[in-house]
């Protein structure tokens, strides 16, 4: 049975496992829900897991526009309309920076926070150039209505035993509006996301950061930007994941979820 959450007459898809305190998922950009599968089977058993799917992604609705302050804004609803307690929030990427905006907006729903290589200062890094480097054959992917030719174009040069991933990435790409990615790639999405500011905001909040090998992940979140992180917050734990790409929760599942354990005072 599908789950959603109304708002504003939209649905929001997402999935529940487990009791316990509220901890949400959110996934990156071109992702979904289903990106936590395998962390879901250790945690369910220490929380309530509310992993959902951003606008636009998975089996949530589409939008008009895909400012990183509307996922944030639709998940702080969500907080107060369904939930209505404070939560932990997990995010990978995207997700990691929609969720240090939601603890920005509303502070006193927020216990902690575990945010995954999030690139908060990647795009106005790197310039429009790189990021469409970096998502084209994603865009020019997710536009095509077809599931099995995305799969096909996706495994044409690539390992026989990565099928099942490439499978969940043709489904994310099937299901995603492509204006997710050209909103980002424009830099519309950055409007109203202001990174410094809403670190100032969230100083006080227990955080945990995980960071990429930035040549691995191609510099989504360097050295130098985690040093100035540090500086803002007093309440942040980090951890570097060496050779290990921006995908952390997935080449490294163990170690994350054992990292996670420690932070939450999960024994």
């Amino acid at each position: 049975m599908d789950n959603y959450f109304y708002i504003n007459n939209k649905k929001f898809y997402y999935q529940k496992f487990g009791k316990g305190k509220p901890l949400i998922m959110l996934h990156g950009i071109t992702s979904s829900s289903n990106t936590w599968k395998h962390i879901v089977k250790t945690m369910e058993k220490y929380r309530t897991i509310i992993a959902l799917d951003l606008r636009g992604h998975g089996k949530s609705d589409h939008f008009s526009t895909y400012k990183w302050l509307d996922f944030s804004e639709d998940i702080v609803s969500i907080i107060n309309r369904y939930i209505q307690e404070p939560v932990e929030i997990l995010g990978h990427s995207l997700g990691a920076c929609v969720a240090s905006q939601i603890a920005a907006i509303e502070p006193n729903y927020i216990r902690s926070l575990i945010l995954e290589d999030p690139p908060l200062y990647h795009l106005k890094r790197v310039g429009r150039e790189k990021i469409l480097e970096r998502f084209k054959t994603q865009l020019e992917l997710s536009k095509n209505i077809n599931k099995n030719e995305i799969f096909q174009a996706l495994i044409k040069d690539n390992k026989e035993d990565d099928k099942e991933r490439y499978k969940d990435i043709s489904e994310n790409l099937f299901n995603l509006d492509p204006r997710v990615l050209e909103e980002t790639i424009n830099g519309s999405a950055l409007i109203g996301f202001n990174p410094d500011l809403i670190l100032k905001k969230i100083n006080k909040i227990k955080i945990l950061l995980i960071v990429a090998d930035e040549q691995k992940s191609g510099g989504v979140l360097i050295k130098k930007e985690v040093e100035k992180i540090k500086k803002i917050l007093n309440n942040l734990t980090v951890l570097f994941f060496s050779n290990t790409g921006h995908n952390i929760h997935v080449e490294k599942e163990d170690l994350f979820i054992q990292e996670m354990r420690s932070f939450l005072n999960i024994k």
